[in-house]
């Protein structure tokens, strides 16, 4: 029996000195401020990046009462530089039923994201999380599309969206670049062609190219931001992708990589270049 009782004190001293450490660690792991007040916030809980990522991913679908169904009845939204203010669900039906069917299609990226909860006065913390989080927002209204890059403070709190306003950094009008690659003298065997490039995340199957008069020369239209665009031409989804030297003029190296460079200003119409080459096969 004394044993038994050993045993039983030892689990409930390991138990503890567990919990305590737990305790202990959480308010280590306090850090931030608010106002005058230091170490106010922990980590919050992965269910609100869940949420936030929902909420972006049924803009895609044009999906308003999913949306909705994520939003509190008493849900605020604030739009960079007070354009806009979203007052109560009703009012949040009425604004993306109007939003979807003025635009072709409405997308939402999120990049990154970090779930916070606060710590109040009374050193305890609250029952929701804040979100902050990085976000693009891509809008093709039928004519052309624009791209913004924005920032989110969302509030969460059991498992509905109360609170979201929205800062911007960033709004462009995306240009329409023509590319081609002249194959007519590449001797190897391929059997599809495309480009990939920091326009389309590097993506080696998102952009393919076709040769609609059989002359060896594919084409296609991409959509980029003004700026610079890094891009290569690339065979077989990737399988085969162009090669350059540092210093080649029509190039750029980060690290290790070298790279087709390109100054967009507007919608583009580039002349062919022969795969692997600055220049023409001609």
């Amino acid at each position: 029996m004394k044993k038994q009782q050993n045993l039983t004190f030892l689990k409930f001293l390991f138990f503890y000195l567990i919990t305590i450490t737990s305790v202990q660690a959480q308010d280590q792991n306090q850090f931030g401020f608010a106002g005058d007040r230091e170490q106010t916030f922990i980590s919050g809980s992965p269910e609100s990046i869940a949420i936030w990522k929902q909420w972006c991913a049924l803009h895609e679908q044009g999906d308003v009462d999913g949306i909705t169904a994520l939003a509190s009845e008493n849900i605020r939204i604030e739009a960079p530089g007070g354009e806009l203010t979203i007052d109560g669900k009703e009012e949040l039906t009425a604004f993306l039923t109007q939003w979807f069917e003025e635009n072709e299609q409405v997308s939402v990226f999120p990049e990154w994201g970090v779930p916070l909860k606060f710590i109040n006065q009374e050193g305890n913390p609250i029952d929701g999380d804040w979100v902050t989080s990085g976000f693009s927002l891509r809008i093709n209204n039928g004519t052309e599309t624009t791209v913004e890059q924005n920032h989110a403070n969302v509030y969460i709190e059991n498992g509905k969206v109360q609170y979201f306003r929205v800062l911007q950094y960033n709004k462009s009008t995306l240009a329409e670049v023509t590319l081609s690659v002249d194959l007519s003298s590449y001797e190897e065997n391929f059997s599809s062609v495309g480009v990939f490039g920091s326009f389309n995340d590097w993506c080696g199957s998102c952009d393919p190219m076709t040769d609609e008069d059989g002359d060896g020369v594919y084409t296609t239209t991409i959509q980029a931001i003004p700026g610079e665009l890094q891009y290569k031409f690339i065979l077989d989804n990737q399988g085969v992708e162009e090669s350059f030297e540092s210093g080649d003029p029509c190039t750029t190296t980060v690290d290790i990589y070298t790279n087709r460079v390109l100054q967009v200003e507007g919608n583009m119409t580039l002349d062919p270049v022969c795969f692997n080459s600055c220049s023409s096969c001609k």
